[in-house]
């Protein structure tokens, strides 16, 4: 069985290309491509699509994990199910018969096709089932998104991955443990930041923090540790390429770590 074709975060289509992507995990942008552009193996866009004035086609597009911008976009969705964010249908004159469920809000205005069988604001649902989708095309290639980091799996044994991940060459451990994980430079590591996950944690000195509260870089990546659970490796991940003064505020955090793991817990404690 031939493995799908899966490119690895945004993309931005050129004129004239017949790509055979079966997915494509971050943002799809069309709007440099024409007629000649196609995606006619595709079937899953991780994040958002971006199709207004395209004249290409993607007809097998089953998944949309973002928004959608439809305006202007001659070709049809005909097997497009489900929409992960809001979206924009508005001049659209294609079809999307089988759509049933759009996590956000919906402009149909000036749209011909049909909204008989969509269902609005199904945001969890839509969420379900974008992620369960991502995830089976990853397996297919050996890879795993575990805490917002994709990794190439290098053995498994029961809850336990050794792993690489994509970009690196230092091989981590994940464990996992009553659908919590954690990843480690060695498995005792590992082991160690996931009883920060599963164990009780108190957030008492955080409940006089607001949004505009600054504290040095080391007390925020507590701080974050504590109330969202992240593991340490992630929380070195996500810093690898970051340069940030020596204080932050809350709200900077938020901002920074949207789509990341344990963005949504983190802003829900400080808009409360």
């Amino acid at each position: 069985m031939k493995t799908p074709k899966i490119h690895c975060g945004n993309l931005v289509a050129k004129a004239g290309v017949a790509y055979d992507f079966a997915e494509i995990t971050g943002k799809l942008d069309c709007s440099k491509a024409d007629k000649k552009t196609t995606f006619d193996k595709l079937t899953t866009i991780g994040g958002g699509a971006y199709f207004r004035g395209w004249t290409g086609s993607a007809n097998n597009l089953t998944t949309i994990g973002g928004y959608a911008d439809f305006q202007g976009w001659t070709g049809s969705a005909d097997k497009l199910t489900t929409i992960g964010g809001s979206a924009y249908f508005r001049g659209w004159t294609g079809s999307a018969d089988k759509l049933t469920t759009i996590g956000g809000s919906a402009d149909f205005q000036g749209w011909t096709g049909s909204a008989d069988k969509i269902k609005l604001n199904a945001g969890q649902i839509a969420k379900t089932i974008c992620s369960d989708s991502q995830k089976a095309a990853f397996a297919a290639l050996g890879l795993v998104l575990v805490d917002g980091i994709l990794s190439k799996v290098i053995s498994k044994r029961g809850s336990v991955m050794r792993v690489v991940i994509i970009g690196k060459a230092k091989q981590l451990y994940i464990v996992e443990r009553d659908g919590k994980t954690a990843h480690g430079a060695t498995l005792a590591e590992a082991r160690a930041d996931l009883l920060v996950k599963i164990g009780n944690r108190d957030t008492t000195p955080y409940r006089t923090w607001t949004t505009k509260t600054k504290v040095s870089l080391e007390d925020m990546i507590v701080a974050y540790r504590t109330i969202t659970g992240a593991c340490g490796q992630g929380c070195s991940h996500f810093l690898a390429d970051k340069n940030y003064p020596a204080k932050v505020s809350v709200e900077l955090i938020i901002g920074e770590t949207v789509g990341k793991y344990g963005h949504e817990s983190f802003k829900a404690f400080f808009n409360k």
